[in-house]
């Protein structure tokens, strides 16, 4: 493990690099129960048991992605977020994430987009992966993003892509992290001043608005999705011109 002080941006006060670990998540979650302070971010280059969504495993090989967790403190100063906000940290996390990948690899304009709640997509494909995960009084926020993953072998049923190939080029690992760091300072910054605008910047990069969709979790919703609350959770209208809510679960885009 190496230990980076960070001078940049104001949200991060350490960076930890593992060579391998199981889940960044763990480990960022069990410095936030040790009483660490909020900003430390840790950066693995390969994950053996990360964790997605609902429980699901997801493992990538060394060199091939950005892997990074966040502990945060939201109900803190300079910009507090009260927990009835914390909702809004996966759509945060989205927005910065979409606008390091532009940033970081021009090629991607106009082809990325967020599949609410947590996903990017490269032309409808997924790319990236955000699961924010709260216990007592901090957050972790991980970010895994599929950066060069060329000959990788896929497991079977998988559907992925990668920035690299997505563009047919390197993809520089470090500046993505650097604009990923610099943006989720300025998102987590405008969340705390201002709540209601993280849906208002999150909504033109969402690609699940305007689409069929099933939102699958215990009663599932199919219908299509036609705007998100002011809390960030998405709103479905079915066939019979009724909004249905829908607080968390997946959303599969119906082609």
């Amino acid at each position: 493990m190496v230990d980076l002080l960070v001078g940049g941006p104001t949200l991060v006060s350490a960076v930890r690099w593992e060579p391998t670990v199981t889940s960044t998540n763990e480990l960022v979650a069990a410095a936030g129960q040790a009483g660490t302070p909020e900003g430390l971010v840790v950066v693995a280059d390969r994950q053996t048991a990360g964790r997605g969504r609902r429980g699901r495993s997801w493992e990538a090989p060394a060199g091939t992605s950005l892997m990074l967790s966040v502990l945060l403190r939201p109900s803190l100063p300079p910009a507090p977020l009260p927990p009835t906000s914390w909702p809004l940290l996966p759509l945060m996390t989205g927005t910065a994430v979409v606008e390091a990948c532009r940033a970081v690899v021009p090629g991607l304009a106009g082809r990325v987009g967020l599949k609410w709640p947590n996903d990017l997509l490269v032309e409808g494909v997924k790319a990236a992966g955000i699961l924010v995960e709260s216990a007592g009084d901090h957050v972790v926020v991980g970010v895994g993003i599929n950066v060069d993953w060329r000959g990788v072998q896929r497991p079977d049923g998988l559907l992925a892509t990668s920035l690299a190939e997505a563009v047919d080029g390197p993809v520089d690992r470090w500046a993505l992290l650097e604009a990923l760091l610099v943006r989720l300072d300025a998102g987590y910054r405008l969340a705390g001043l201002d709540p209601g605008g993280v849906v208002r910047r999150y909504v033109p990069d969402c690609v699940t608005l305007g689409v069929a969709v099933t939102a699958h979790g215990a009663a599932p919703v199919t219908g299509t999705a036609v705007g998100l609350t002011p809390d960030g959770h998405l709103r479905i209208r079915d066939e019979d011109g009724r909004d249905h809510v829908v607080t968390a679960g997946d959303v599969e885009h119906l082609r």
